[in-house]
């Protein structure tokens, strides 16, 4: 029976990385981020107090890393060669997945997005301006289906926007809730192929 074979330097890095990550943002979720500390990160994530000053510099650095890691892969994509209508409809499917790569950092997250409401930090500025770039991305997207004919011109850019953006935040939230009942993936899926005959539909 050969030995197990040793994880190289970078894989270390990643894991203890994550495993950083969730330990913060379970944190959070629990005491706000006022209230949690660095040591605490650490010492969470089954690491000495000092480890998340050693990988990241600060606990402000480590959630700027998880929630820029988080909030690229929903971002709009901005490449000119896809339609308007795949760049609107994209977050749905990279929200997809992510639940099906790695759920519990995701659920982890969105977790954290709702307890922000409660929180009058930075935290909670900084979620709000990503909502808000996320629904302007995608209205902007609607707009230029509706100009390469991706998009039925009878679709209004802010109310699909909108519309997109709070139901999705309720697909989450379901998701949450429940995760061992609820298909979120199928749900997105769903979601997202409705959305198509929607937006195609006549002009």
């Amino acid at each position: 029976m050969s030995a197990p074979s040793r994880r190289s330097q970078r894989e270390r890095v990643e894991e203890s990385s994550r495993r950083l990550a969730e330990a913060a943002i379970e944190l959070i979720a629990e005491k706000g981020y006022s209230n949690t500390t660095a040591q605490e990160i650490g010492i969470r994530a089954g690491y000495s107090r000092a480890m998340v000053r050693e990988r990241f510099g600060s606990k402000a650095a480590l959630l700027e890393a998880v929630l820029s890691d988080y909030e690229g892969r929903i971002e709009v994509p901005q490449d000119p060669r896809t339609s308007g209508l795949q760049r609107a409809l994209a977050p749905i499917l990279a929200l997809r997945d992510f639940a099906a790569e790695d759920p519990r950092l995701l659920r982890a997250v969105l977790s954290l997005n709702f307890e922000a409401v409660h929180d009058h930090d930075l935290l909670r500025e900084r979620i709000q301006g990503w909502l808000t770039r996320l629904q302007n991305g995608v209205r902007c997207a609607i707009a230029d289906g509706k100009v390469d004919g991706s998009i039925s011109n009878l679709s209004d850019a802010e109310e699909v926007a909108s519309e997109l953006l709070a139901t999705g935040i309720g697909y989450a939230y379901a998701w949450i809730l429940d995760p061992s009942h609820y298909d979120f993936e199928g749900a997105l899926t769903r979601w997202h192929d409705r959305l198509v005959t929607r937006l195609t539909g006549p002009a």
